[in-house]
């Protein structure tokens, strides 16, 4: 039986890290700061961090954010359709509506031609919210933007979503 050859990795947290050894052809190294996996993530949890300062002051969750936009977008999505637009289990938007609308929110109200599904609708008090939170929102991409040109804004936008495709 043939061996299978062996790969050794090493993780390390930056390029300054990377051990001399690693240079043989029987090792590869990992290195986080490096990863845009980690790098996309600790991005994420940066704005997340910023946003929900705001949103608090408001009572808002950064789950309960993400539907209320995709609701001032088109009001009146089903439970389904929030899942896909926002990318969570059916289940967690089971438990976020209930708590948006037990925070007077959103309503739900069954659909008329399909009496299985639910159409969830804003009230006053989250339409009103809209004029308040954009602007949060719209801070915090300045903020995390300061510094690259309108170009340079597009071309990551468009990479960000060639990688989304791209794991979708």
């Amino acid at each position: 039986m043939q061996e299978l050859p062996t790969t050794e990795f090493h993780v390390v947290r930056s390029q300054d890290d990377v051990p001399a050894q690693a240079n043989d052809a029987e090792t590869q190294v990992f290195v986080i700061e490096d990863s845009l996996g980690y790098l996309m993530n600790y991005v994420a949890k940066l704005f997340a961090r910023a946003h929900t300062t705001c949103l608090e002051q408001h009572d808002v969750t950064l789950g309960q954010w993400a539907v209320l936009l995709f609701l001032w977008a088109e009001d009146g999505l089903t439970q389904t359709e929030l899942s896909r637009h926002v990318a969570i289990e059916d289940a967690t938007m089971v438990r976020t509506i209930d708590r948006m609308e037990r925070d007077g929110l959103v309503q739900r109200v069954r659909n008329a031609r399909d009496r299985r599904q639910l159409n969830i609708f804003l009230t006053d008090k989250g339409r009103s919210l809209r004029d308040v939170l954009v602007p949060c929102a719209l801070t915090v991409n300045a903020t995390a933007l300061q510094g690259f040109t309108d170009e340079e804004q597009h071309q990551l936008a468009g990479f960000l979503r060639r990688i989304i495709a791209s794991l979708e």
